[in-house]
């Protein structure tokens, strides 16, 4: 396994979630070469970053949608 392989399987699973990609990435985070492992390590982190910040952007949109919702309601019934 070489580091281009791992950066691309990194891309992969930080911007399309691409399962494949993250199980390469955690084979990658065992290697015996520390450079390969240190690059599969910090994809992971990348991606689990990533990953956070679209749950947050989520939960600030349904609370929007919710919000909207619940305003044209009490609008409507008054």
């Amino acid at each position: 396994m070489n580091s281009d392989y791992v950066f691309l399987c990194g891309v992969m699973w930080c911007r399309f979630g691409e399962q494949d990609a993250g199980k390469e990435l955690l084979r990658a985070a065992q290697s015996m070469d520390p450079d390969i492992s240190a690059l599969a390590w910090e994809m992971l982190a990348k991606g689990m970053r990533r990953l956070r910040e679209l749950e947050k952007l989520v939960q600030a949109c349904s609370r929007t949608i919710v919000g909207e919702s619940y305003a044209h309601e009490n609008h409507a019934s008054a």
